[in-house]
């Protein structure tokens, strides 16, 4: 028997990027590939619905939190897509989901960007706003010399905006922020950064001007900022933070990557079986070994507590790799064939080595 007959096997390939969501077929697929951990129903998604509805008391802005590759600019996408567009809504593929994301279904112009500058975050936000006001026909112009405070220019500018769309809201997402944060911080230049998120949050809870932004580590806990930590907390008292845990990442595996018919969960079980000796708490967890296999199930405890950027990155894509790599190898049956987090890291080098020779490749050719 081999791995790929006890597998429905739906490889990731690709991160999720934001600037790619100008096509219809990308933005499809965000929709219809997302899977629904009962947390996400449960707890995130409720929230983050909570503070986009219209009128909704004490809304914040939203820091959701997620290792690279464990789906929060999936997520984001796909709050940002059924928010844009309620024709959306009908492709969410959980029920209870589409009940839950409905309220804000069509209710809001978008922009979306990532952090790929080192300028002053006010710089590199009034610029992209300026830009998204001038594609939407919004007659408002961000001074750059102006002496106002920063919340009252986003309050002018959405006086101006909610004269043209006098039923919409704006929502604006920004992924991959955290380490434009860190470089700031090593610079000096944090506090102002944080006096930018402390004004963005506080535009949340006044009208229809909503935030959502993605991070590797809740920004509150980097040690790299604990030197601004009373700014920290006025920062902090105008978000919602949210977490991708690291069992919300097994649902993902299991449930895209890994699906199984009950008749290919019984075969596995009945391998795996054979190994429960071997194995401290696999007789008790016998059921999250067949769900997950091939992976075994630490594998996800110890990818959450590696704290390398480049050793994060990218969990469903490693695995998808590693899987392809085994699809058409026979089942082993002097052992339980199980992926295990030590496999991770030697993919993680690997791909390093790779990534480094194709740069090395692109520098020579560009010198050339």
């Amino acid at each position: 028997m081999k791995y790929r007959d006890i597998l429905q096997f739906d490889p990731i390939t690709d991160v999720i990027q934001l600037d790619k969501l100008e096509s219809s077929d990308y933005r499809d697929d965000i929709i219809k590939s997302f899977v629904y951990p009962d947390y996400f129903v449960e707890t995130i998604i409720p929230e983050i619905v909570r503070n986009l509805k219209f009128g909704e008391r004490n809304k914040k802005g939203i820091q959701i939190i997620g290792n690279y590759g464990t789906g929060k600019s999936h997520l984001m996408s796909l709050v940002s897509l059924i928010a844009e567009n309620s024709g959306y809504l009908d492709k969410v593929t959980n029920s209870k989901a589409n009940d839950i994301l409905a309220p804000i279904a069509g209710k809001y112009m978008v922009h979306r960007f990532e952090m790929q500058t080192t300028r002053q975050l006010w710089d590199i936000v009034t610029f992209q706003l300026q830009r998204y006001l001038n594609d939407i026909n919004v007659d408002y112009t961000f001074d750059p010399d102006s002496l106002k405070m920063y919340s009252e220019q986003l309050d002018e500018m959405m006086a101006a905006f909610e004269e043209k769309y006098p039923d919409k809201g704006m929502l604006i997402i920004i992924d991959e922020l955290l380490a434009y944060l860190k470089g700031h911080a090593a610079q000096g230049q944090l506090n102002q950064d944080l006096q930018v998120l402390q004004a963005l949050g506080q535009q949340c809870a006044k009208g229809r001007f909503a935030f959502m932004f993605g991070v590797q580590e809740m920004i509150y806990q980097s040690k790299e900022f604990a030197f601004a930590a009373d700014m920290m907390l006025k920062v902090k008292d105008r978000y919602t933070d949210l977490t991708i845990r690291k069992e919300d990442v097994s649902f993902v595996v299991q449930n895209r990557l890994l699906k199984k018919s009950e008749q290919q969960k019984s075969a596995i079980r009945t391998h795996l079986e054979k190994f429960i000796p071997l194995f401290a708490d696999m007789h008790s967890h016998l059921q999250d070994y067949v769900e997950l296999f091939p992976v075994h199930p630490s594998y996800f405890d110890n990818f959450q507590r590696i704290k390398l950027g480049r050793a994060q990155r990218e969990v469903l894509k490693t695995l998808t790799k590693q899987f392809e790599k085994i699809a058409d190898l026979d089942i082993p049956t002097d052992n339980p064939g199980l992926i295990t987090y030590d496999q991770y890291w030697e993919q993680m080098m690997a791909d390093t080595f790779e990534d480094g020779v194709a740069l090395y490749k692109q520098r020579n050719y560009k010198d050339a």
